[in-house]
């Protein structure tokens, strides 16, 4: 069958000037999705940091000056305890979360506040795109067919902690409900279609390769799209901009961009009850759906999905995100190519840490201050090059420096997970880095305990030394560390003879990375030994005792001094954290004057 002809107004370049709308990118949140339940054949343990985004659609009508303001999908909700108890439920297995900056921000951002959208649409009424629908309170509210049934919980039961729906969610005084796609049906009310007049009741018509669409503002500007499977009532936007391209929103037609390419098929799993589940409520709809969009791509529209991480990592696609201020977003409104230096040094980015590691902290080095990105390059290039540890391993050492209580530095705490997980880290082992990492606690009493000795011993209040008159219990601890840890250390001696009960629960926390997973955790003993020195010889921490002591255990295990090296040069790229923190404030504050 040929394909329909496209809708003059919306394809034609000589309406181009009248018929655009602008599309503003929203962050609404950012969460942690297990992949095999997006995509199939993937790792169990597969899992990816992907954003909530929303959409901010402005549409000026040349005959009246009215400029309609339209949000796509409202993200996460910002204070998740407001979702209900099933949710709440759900999301545990969604971390971590970030819900900073919500859609209210990023509007904000863009000299908005929520009396200034005229529409919500949503995508459909998932949890992760409902947001906080009474932040808008003279918005009026639209959703596809079929949404409405769900939150009254008349529709059809649907599997996952994910499909609960909040039945007082939608004001019923301000919000519509499109009519169904798929019947013919007579308007509730006289329909006005002059260009740029708002449609939503009126028929769904053929778009090419798009059976069921709506033109919105009766000029091709902007069209909402049937895209059934997800879930009932799922719609996708596809609009045209003043620099004669078209954009998708696809909300959640597809979660993965190798669904498109064919690399992989949607992921099924089986719940605790044993019944298949899929994310999409009916999956051959839903591969109908991504047909389309896949058709749509080649035919050069770009699409974003909702949850779309590769394109919101793109550096190209920052600027299509508000900045701070509405005056400095308008003058960096379109993507600005890097000058001549930047470029070269991008591109050596590229070739040395690899494009896939440029992230928004190492883009804001390179705009504001190319020689310290330069030189930042340099030496993080240096352990990357020597490679006396493995990629995943470097990946590693280098997210316990960054998630040690001492420094908790976030971005650098994604920014080193993606990484592992890129470089073929398991969830087991990431998790087994973060319960080595945080050991590092217990210093508090091992660098505490000795000086209360030494205190004791200048009063005439001496202790005893060593393991001399320590109860059988106490010498039964002792052993039970050494059985667990595989090491013992005179330093805790002082500490188990004045609170065994707590080095006794400690015992047990510290040795949670060393017995579990059939009695040895995942990691092999030099590469944990390894994890210690990393957050022991960071600037954030310098605990010398410790780092003596891990660095002879790495030795034991048959570790090399080069690697030990490799580890502490990881540990200084700590300090570019300085960097990516203080050009981020700089930037708001300059926007802000």
């Amino acid at each position: 069958m040929a394909p329909r002809p496209m809708n003059p107004n919306f394809s034609n370049p000589e309406h181009a000037s009248q018929t655009t709308v602008s599309v503003h990118a929203l962050s609404c949140g950012h969460f942690t999705l297990p992949e095999y339940q997006f995509v199939h054949p993937i790792s169990r343990e597969a899992r990816k940091s992907v954003p909530s985004l929303g959409f901010l659609i402005q549409h000026r009508n040349h005959g009246t000056g009215k400029t309609t303001r339209i949000v796509f999908d409202l993200g996460l909700r910002r204070d998740v305890t407001r979702y209900a108890a099933p949710i709440q439920k759900h999301i545990k297995t969604r971390q971590p979360m970030t819900t900073d900056p919500d859609v209210i921000k990023s509007l904000a951002r863009g000299g908005l506040q929520p009396s200034d959208i005229d529409f919500v649409l949503y995508s459909h009424i998932h949890w992760d795109h409902i947001g906080e629908p009474h932040d808008f309170p003279t918005s009026t509210f639209v959703v596809g067919h079929g949404s409405l049934a769900l939150l009254d919980g008349t529709s059809l039961s649907l599997r996952g902690g994910h499909s609960f729906f909040e039945h007082d969610l939608l004001p019923s005084d301000r919000t519509i409900e499109l009519c169904d796609p798929l019947s013919v049906t007579t308007a509730l009310y006289e329909i006005d279609k002059t260009p740029g007049s708002v449609n939503l009741n009126g028929s769904w018509q053929a778009y090419g390769s798009l059976p069921q669409t709506l033109d919105v503002f009766w000029d091709g500007s902007l069209l909402i799209v049937n895209a059934p499977g997800h879930l009932p009532g799922h719609i996708n936007l596809l609009a045209r901009t003043s620099d004669g391209s078209q954009v998708y929103m696809a909300g959640d037609a597809c979660h993965d961009r190798r669904l498109l390419t064919g690399e992989k098929s949607i992921g099924e799993w089986d719940d605790v009850h044993g019944h298949t589940c899929c994310i999409h409520a009916d999956r051959k709809q839903a591969e109908k759906t991504i047909d389309r969009i896949r058709q749509l791509e080649m035919e050069g529209v770009e699409i974003i999905f909702a949850h779309d991480v590769e394109w919101e990592n793109e550096p190209a696609n920052k600027s299509r995100f508000f900045v701070q201020n509405w005056s400095l977003f308008r003058r960096q409104s379109q993507p600005k190519a890097f000058d001549t230096e930047q470029q070269a040094l991008k591109e050596q980015f590229d070739s040395t840490l690899g494009a896939a590691a440029f992230d928004e902290p190492w883009s804001r080095m390179l705009k504001h201050a190319p020689d310290m990105f330069a030189s930042s390059l340099r030496l993080a290039n240096v352990p990357k090059k020597k490679g006396h540890l493995p990629p995943k391993i470097q990946s590693l050492v280098s997210l316990a420096v960054s998630a040690a209580a001492t420094h908790l530095y976030v971005p650098s705490i994604h920014r080193h997970t993606k990484a592992a997980l890129a470089n073929g880290a398991t969830k087991a082992e990431i998790v087994e880095v973060l319960s080595l990492t945080s050991t590092l606690g217990i210093h508090a009493g091992t660098v505490g305990v000795p000086i209360l000795f030494e205190v004791l011993e200048e009063q005439g209040k001496p202790m005893p030394k060593g393991m001399e008159g320590m109860s059988k219990q106490q010498w039964a601890l002792k052993e039970d560390f050494e059985k667990k840890r595989g090491y013992w250390n005179a330093l805790w001696e002082e500490f188990l003879r004045l609170s065994p009960e707590f080095f006794d629960a400690y015992t047990e926390f510290s040795s949670v990375p060393w017995v579990s997973e059939g009695g040895k955790g995942v990691l092999e003993p030099k590469v944990k030994e390894l994890i210690y020195c990393a957050f022991d010889t960071s600037a954030t921490h310098m605990y010398k005792p410790g780092l003596k002591l891990h660095m002879r255990n790495v030795l034991n295990y048959g570790g090399t001094p080069e690697e030990i090296m490799e580890v502490m040069e990881l540990a200084t790229l700590l300090s570019i954290s300085t960097m990516d923190a203080g050009l981020e404030v700089l930037e708001k504050e300059l926007a802000a004057q």
